[in-house]
Formats: C-alpha cells, structure tokens, sequence
C-alpha cells in the first residue's frame, strides 16, 4: 500500500477558525474556499504513463450484465456484455445516455450490488460481490450523515475497519487539513456549502488510501468554480506517485469534464448499456482548458453518445 503525504494538495486557506455564529458556509463558505485554490498545477511531467499492453490490469470487468425485474413481473435489462480493463495509473471516465446504467456498474465495481452475470477482478483476483477494502467512492449527493460533525464523518469508514480510536482521528484531521476544511472539524453538514459538504465526501474515501477511487458524478450538483477547484483537487492526489488512488474510476454527464480529466473515456449505449467505443485521450499533461483538442474530443464523443 503506498504512503499517504500528499505533497502540496493542501490549499492556501485562512486558518483562523470559523466565527460564532456556526453558519460556517454564510461566513467562509465556497468563496472562502476557492479564494485559496491555485491554478492548475504545472508539475504533471512525471505523470506515468499507464502500463503497457501484456502487463497484468489492476481493475478487470468480463463480461457484466445486471437485470431487474419489476414488480409486474418483467425483467429490465440494465447492463449487457460489459468488458473493461484499466492499467495502473488511469484516470478513466464513464460517459452516456442518462439512465443507461453508468451508476449501476460503479456500485458494481465498489461491490454495493452484484452483476447478474460476469464478474469484476481486481489484481487478477476476483471480487465475489463483496465491497473492497481497497476502494472508496465518492457519492453525488454528498451521502454525509447529518447527525455527524465532519471529522466524525471523515473516520467513519476507518471506525468500520476497527482503526484504534486515536490513530483513525490523527489520519481523519490530517485528511481534512489536505483538502481545505481545517476548522470546520466540528462542524455539522447542515453548516456546510455544497462545495465543502463534497471536499467531506472526497476526504471521507481519502482518508482510506484506496487503491481505487469511484467517483459519481462527484461535481455535477456544484457551482461552476466550486467544480472546477475540486477537479484540480483530484488531479493533484492522483498525479502524486507516492499517494493513493492509483486509478479514478468517474462516472460523467459533462463530456468536456471527463476529456480534461480522463486518460479514457469509456462510452456506453442507450439502456441495456453495451461499451459502443473506449476513447484514448492523447493530449499531454498538464492540459489547458482552451485546448482546442479538448473540444475535438469532446465532439466526437458527443456524436458518440447522441
């Protein structure tokens, strides 16, 4: 398992804790936030590339399907045929019609559900239908406990993995200073914006070092600056070698999100979901968002999904 020092992720913030009137997100707030976040960083060049074609895939999906049957009786075909690998070291997005099933074979993949046929390996070994303690996933309706504070939040998941009391609130309060909430440990996520309810969330499957990070649309219910502050965040942990996760796994409806940030976008069909074309995208790191390239792929996948 690698080292967690995450070099550099935390961002500039004001550090003076929050005032008394513990509406923290109409004190600080995501302005408070964003105020802080640098730009894109400038130091992706030894960003691996992902291994070669012959090694042994960290994340395999052969042959998935998922049915249904409703309360009449009839059977709903969701997923059909799923075959995917992915390297170490990939950034991959899931892309598609809405209600094609991409949520469906993300909570697959975690082992929150099981596929009707198929099976899902990871390091050659398969899952069985069992969440993995080597990944994490990051909700898109924040998926917080409101009758938590945040780092009680944060270290849920190490409580759940029996982490002795003092270790999992040390690793819970280093996480939460690394993704900007230092000073809102406290807090309650009624207090919080939209924006810091999901740097939660990122914490919360951070703060496990997963091997692979899921994400569901982790940005889709954000502001656009909010967003685009949390994508950098991601990339900044990913691109880290000496970090956690080694491969994000996102499930997108922005198409020009998931090309910034994918090394591949897999694109799947209308309902039962098939995989119509894995799109490599081949344009250096650090990417600019200008890049006219980015707005080539977009297209393509675009006409790919219509």
């Amino acid at each position: 398992m690698k080292t967690r020092k995450y070099a550099h992720v935390k961002d500039s913030y004001n550090e003076s804790p929050p005032g008394n009137n513990n509406n923290y997100s109409d004190e600080r707030g995501d302005d408070y936030v964003l105020d802080g976040t640098p730009a894109l960083m400038k130091n992706f060049d030894n960003v691996p590339k992902p291994f070669e074609s012959g090694s042994t895939p960290l994340l395999e999906l052969k042959n998935i399907a998922k049915e249904y049957v409703d309360d009449r009786g009839k059977k709903i075909v969701v997923l059909n045929g799923i075959n995917l690998s992915i390297n170490h070291h990939e950034y991959i997005s899931i892309v598609g019609p809405s209600g094609g099933g991409k949520s469906t074979l993300l909570r697959i993949i975690m082992g929150l559900e099981t596929c009707t046929t198929g099976e899902v390996l990871l390091k050659g070994e398969p899952l069985k239908g069992k969440v993995d303690p080597h990944m994490a996933m990051v909700f898109q309706s924040f998926g917080l406990f409101p009758w938590l504070t945040v780092v009680e939040n944060v270290e849920f998941g190490l409580e759940s993995n029996h982490i002795p009391k003092d270790e999992r609130r040390k690793k819970s309060l280093n996480i939460i200073q690394e993704v900007g909430l230092e000073g809102f440990e406290n807090a309650y996520p009624r207090e919080l914006s939209g924006g810091m309810k999901q740097r939660v969330g990122i914490a919360r499957a951070l703060v496990l070092d997963p091997e692979v990070l899921l994400m569901d649309e982790p940005f889709s219910s954000l502001d656009p600056l909010t967003a685009e502050a949390l994508r950098e965040e991601i990339l900044k942990v990913w691109s880290n070698r000496l970090t956690t996760p080694d491969v994000v796994i996102m499930v997108s409806h922005n198409v020009e999100e998931a090309v910034y940030l994918s090394d591949r976008v897999v694109v799947l069909s209308h309902r039962p979901a098939s995989v119509v074309k894995e799109v490599h995208i081949d344009i250096p790191r650090p990417r600019e968002k200008r890049d006219t390239s980015i707005y080539d792929y977009t297209d393509q996948i675009t006409t790919l999904i219509a």
